[in-house]
């Protein structure tokens, strides 16, 4: 048993928080023996003394260590502290209820359900446990030792806890057999592993998102795919913050309580979450643009001329065509969500008016006039956008251009009221912002984000640079279809995955084969599901969950997008959003469990619009 999985099995040892645990000989913690880490850690000064080596520290902490050379320096370093023969490494995937096995000296990277054994003991209560002989835990599964022929006694497994929630476990250290006559861990071994632990911890959760894609695109070409159009091929060079602004200009949410006379919706509904821009129509959503900027201080702030606003509005508008999923509704979508951000988001009090208004405008036009296709599809066919453009940022180089060409006329210009120097800034913010959402820099931008350990440390990485402040504002947005309720994401699902379709049947008509992640039709409701659940997986995650840990008013977003990813998870088990009974807590009807309730598709009303709330390109 190399690896360390103490296998299957659901029992669980009840102990008292604060109190210490029940120890055997030579003063080790006795048989199911659990230690509260958060109790231990905030008591235990030797702790906090820890003082890690130079090369193993910049080893850990240096973001281009592979995931490979990382896991090896962490197990050796364990051994070598705690003279233990075996040590593995777990990372833990909350959203899948999930463990994987990604370090071990002697066995390939597995999975294993996080409610089984002793390692999803400790990740799903995220206490230490340390057994003086592991066959006598109830927990304990000897599978692996009959596959491998190691023979496990004492065991130590410590949970390895987030840096910016120490409440959240993200992996499991597990270690077997000290290499003395009893092969037991004392209390000063435990010790010993959570220095190391509380060392690796901000390390370890920017590498759980390597490991998350190794796990899984071997063995899944849809999955490969799909990380593969969301991984940078050519960067886009940010020269940095933009040109400094006055600091007297400052933007300023409204709180007047209606957006205008005779208006049917007021501010609070238009800063909301669940504002579902598919209930309206498109004229209606015209109307409302100035409104955002007029709440958001802009036309104040900026001088906008306010003649030409509706005139600029109707313009973006008719400059979207009519694609089942990039079109007017996406824009103001966006630019809605852009606003939520800034109403909600305290970080975003750091930006000039300028900004701000930049931001918005290009939230507003950052799929303007697009086809309908991917970046890819248009290089592939040496489209005239992508010669004009040398296959870099196809379609967002051109939707930047349109938004420019558009402020270019005297009726659209509503930046005229700036000066000169302001201008320059203005058009700064839309072209960057604008570039930020290919999504070949998507990858870059999360990495980013996970990097930062704490919110003062993502605020002060904004003070430096506010341009990335905005990128992510404008990419989230972006990416926000499925974080909405459920009734409106799978609309949008649907949307994107006519525009798939579409797609890929020009694509197959002119002999080429299609993405994998775009092979599928809209009746196998199986196959969709498992691509949203994918999509949320392995493309959205990475971006929500840093982003609502480092700006926790966003939180709500996340919880949507995990209930919608259990959601698509169902539909690809069932093959149908329609159950004749939804039981409160979902995970009833997920695998592993037993309660499982029968499903009755039923025909859909009419053509509901959904979509992944982004398309790669």
């Amino acid at each position: 048993m190399g690896s360390g999985a103490s296998g299957a099995g659901n029992a669980r040892t009840e102990s008292k928080e604060g109190h210490e645990p029940e120890t055997g000989a030579a003063g080790v913690p006795g048989f199911g023996a659990f230690r509260n880490w958060l109790e231990w850690v905030q008591n235990s000064k030797k702790i906090m003394g820890f003082k890690p080596t130079v090369d193993f520290l910049n080893l850990c902490a240096s973001p281009n260590t592979s995931l490979q050379t990382y896991l090896r320096a962490i197990i050796h370093e364990v051994m070598r502290t705690l003279d233990a023969d075996r040590c593995s490494i777990f990372f833990v995937d909350d959203m899948r209820k999930e463990v994987w096995c990604v370090g071990s000296l002697d066995m390939e990277p597995f999975k294993l359900d996080w409610a089984k054994g002793i390692v999803g003991m400790v990740a799903n209560e995220g206490q230490i446990v340390n057994l003086p002989d592991a066959h006598d835990h109830p927990a304990f599964d000897g599978e692996i030792e009959k596959k491998t022929g190691y023979r496990v006694k004492g065991l130590l497994s410590l949970p390895v806890k987030s840096t910016i929630n120490l409440e959240r476990t993200i992996g499991v250290i597990q270690v077997l057999n000290k290499r003395n006559g009893s092969g037991s861990f004392s209390e000063q071994d435990a010790v010993e592993l959570q220095q190391i632990a509380m060392v690796i911890g901000d390390s370890f959760y920017r590498q759980r998102w390597k490991a998350l894609e190794t796990l899984f695109e071997k063995g899944d070409e849809q999955v490969s795919a799909v990380l593969n159009e969301h991984r940078e091929r050519l960067v886009y060079s940010s020269n940095g913050p933009g040109m400094s602004t006055p600091p007297e200009i400052l933007r300023s949410i409204s709180r007047q309580p209606f957006l205008r006379a005779h208006s049917p919706l007021q501010v609070e509904d238009l800063m909301s979450l669940d504002f579902d821009v598919l209930t309206q129509t498109e004229d209606f959503l015209e109307e409302l643009v100035p409104d955002i900027l007029r709440h958001a201080g802009c036309i104040e702030n900026c001088k906008i001329p306010e003649e030409r606003l509706m005139t600029w509005s109707e313009a973006v508008h008719q400059g979207y065509r009519e694609n089942p999923f990039h079109n007017w509704y996406h824009g103001f979508g966006v630019y809605q969500m852009c606003f939520h951000q800034l109403s909600l988001i305290d970080t975003f009090s750091g930006l000039t008016a300028t900004e701000g208004f930049g931001l918005l405008v290009a939230s507003l036009c950052h799929d303007i006039d697009h086809p309908g296709v991917t970046n890819g599809y248009l290089i592939r066919q040496q489209d005239d956008l992508a010669l004009r453009y040398n296959d870099v940022s196809v379609l967002e180089n051109h939707h930047a251009s349109v938004a420019c060409t558009i402020l270019r006329a005297e009726k659209t210009n509503i930046s005229s009221g700036l000066e000169k120097v302001e201008q320059g800034v203005f058009r700064k913010a839309i072209i960057k912002c604008i570039l930020a959402t290919d999504m070949a820099h998507h990858q870059g931008l999360c990495q980013k984000l996970i990097g930062c350990n704490s919110s003062e440390q993502f605020q002060s990485t904004v003070a430096e640079d506010s341009q990335f402040l905005m990128n992510v504002c404008v990419h989230a947005a972006d990416l926000s279809a499925q974080v909405l309720k459920w009734e409106t994401a799978r609309k949008w699902e649907e949307r994107i995955c006519q525009e798939f379709t579409a797609q890929a049947k020009k694509e197959t008509d002119m002999g080429i084969t299609p993405e994998p992640f775009m092979q599928f039709k809209m009746e196998d409701m199986k196959l969709r599901g498992k691509l949203q659940r994918d999509f949320i997986d392995f493309v959205l995650r990475p971006l929500w969950e840093p982003y609502t840990q480092l700006e926790p008013q966003m939180q709500r977003c996340l919880t949507n997008l995990i209930k919608n990813r259990n959601l698509y998870e169902l539909r690809r088990i069932y093959g149908s959003d329609q159950l004749d009974e939804m039981p409160d807590d979902m995970d009833l009807l997920l695998p592993n469990n037993p309660v499982v309730r029968p499903v009755h598709p039923k025909p859909p009303a009419g053509p509901a619009p959904a979509s992944n709330g982004g398309t790669p390109r």
